[in-house]
């Protein structure tokens, strides 16, 4: 006769595999602010494009939809919330919802990188989608040319310098390497944090 589990134990061990396989999901299962749902949906962010930059050779031929809904498959995979081309205010590239009652989202903006104004232009269009309750945001460029960390840098330092969109305060560092946040006064009068990041998928 096999021993007697105790739900206590059965419970901690299923969270053990849980948080071993994906510890982001298991953020989110935890998550109830909108700043700790933000930090684990951006966890997974990370590693959804870590797996995309790992298969670049494979992932290099799609376009900015293709890449777009990748990301948000992935995302799926993960055990998130995430739609492609949902419309809220026009068609949002990517939607990450809370999957526990859809008490807050998180909304991105995709672009083949082309320089500084295509991408305050993928800027625009996410903080247009916004209602302006959102917390933050993203804005991710691909890149299909190497050296992103450099061009993100300088990025950044345009966005200081030209302050677009009622940029409000000098960018801020994120924690993802290469990525920066900034704070933008929205339509609505509140302010809303764009994440700026990078995902490097190079033509070979």
């Amino acid at each position: 006769m096999s021993p007697k589990v105790l739900p206590a134990a059965s419970l901690q061990r299923f969270f053990g595999i849980l948080e071993a396989h994906n510890p982001n999901i298991l953020e989110l299962l935890k998550a109830n602010t909108e700043e700790a749902f933000i930090a684990a949906t951006e966890g997974a962010l990370e590693r959804a494009l870590r797996t995309i930059e790992s298969g670049a050779k494979q992932y290099s031929c799609l376009d900015e939809r293709g890449l777009s809904k990748l990301l948000a498959d992935f995302l799926n995979l993960a055990g998130y919330q995430a739609t492609a081309e949902r419309n809220i205010n026009g068609h949002v590239d990517v939607v990450v919802e809370h999957s526990f009652g859809g008490r807050w989202t998180y909304l991105g903006e995709c672009k083949m990188h082309g320089g500084f104004q295509y991408h305050v232009d993928g800027c625009k269009q996410v903080l247009g989608y916004c209602t302006g309750r959102e917390q933050r945001a993203f804005c991710l460029d691909f890149f299909r040319v190497v050296g992103m960390f450099g061009k993100l840098a300088k990025l950044r330092a345009q966005m200081d310098s030209e302050t677009p969109l009622s940029q409000s305060a000098p960018s801020a560092d994120h924690r993802i390497r290469g990525a920066f946040l900034t704070i933008h006064v929205h339509a609505s009068g509140g302010s809303i944090e764009l994440l700026h990041l990078g995902c490097s998928v190079p033509k070979k």
